[in-house]
């Protein structure tokens, strides 16, 4: 079973509702997130698949087979990516999600015995002689008074010539988030749509200024950090131990 296949059209906030719940990753959310995520972030799919490749070069690099891990996994696409690209049959991802909704499309997504799947809370996850760790889209839903401390956690984690790829919506000018939501009008969503899905993120998804993040990433002890994607108000940097 693909990850397509299993996921349906986003219509979440396609008609009026009377109060905007606050935004959670449910059953709900997960059933339509593949196609959520593609239609609302600029380059989605590139940064996904580019996620496999940089981790398959660094793989050839250092010379072994890696172990990674996928925080905040959703519904596997990252994992997905890592193990289609990182080929050694001892290849290890472990692929960690707070909500279980998503755990399990990913889990029914993907069969490959490389991948471990967790239900659990980042913050508690043990991570310990990573080679590659990703956050994609997932600092920006953590609380901001913790982020210094999931990254200190994912660094203290990583080997030595480990690598940190971090994905996030950043804060940018007016000008790029009216084309932001020039490219979700351009896939099909209304102006209802938009204005719901906003108002249901407002105080879930905090985001922050690239400055922030670098300068974070700094305070936490990585190395190297610099930005290897950006796209209208979305960056991905990578970030070396």
């Amino acid at each position: 079973m693909t990850e397509e296949k299993s996921s349906s059209s986003d219509s979440l906030y396609a008609e009026k509702l009377t109060k905007v719940q606050d935004f959670e990753f449910n059953e709900a959310v997960a059933q339509v997130f593949s196609d959520m995520v593609r239609r609302s972030v600029p380059g989605y799919e590139t940064v996904v698949e580019l996620i496999g490749v940089i981790s398959a070069a660094h793989s050839r690099i250092v010379g072994r087979p890696l172990r990674c891990v996928d925080l905040g996994c959703s519904r596997g696409t990252v994992t997905q990516s890592l193990l289609t690209q990182l080929t050694h049959p001892e290849t290890q991802i472990v692929a960690i999600d707070n909500s279980e909704a998503m755990v399990k499309a990913a889990q029914n997504a993907i069969s490959d015995e490389r991948a471990t799947f967790l239900t659990q809370n980042i913050l508690q996850s043990e991570i310990k002689n990573v080679d590659v760790a990703v956050m994609n889209l997932v600092l920006q839903f953590i609380e901001p008074d913790q982020r210094l401390t999931m990254l200190k956690k994912v660094r203290e984690g990583l080997c030595d010539d480990g690598l940190f790829i971090l994905t996030e919506k950043i804060q940018a000018g007016d000008e790029f988030v009216d084309y932001h939501h020039a490219f979700k009008r351009a896939k099909g969503y209304s102006e209802l749509e938009i204005t719901q899905k906003r108002d249901a993120l407002e105080k879930v998804m905090i985001i922050d200024s690239l400055e922030t993040h670098q300068r974070r990433l700094k305070e936490a002890g990585f190395s190297q950090i610099v930005v290897w994607f950006r796209l209208l108000n979305w960056v991905s940097l990578l970030a070396r131990a």
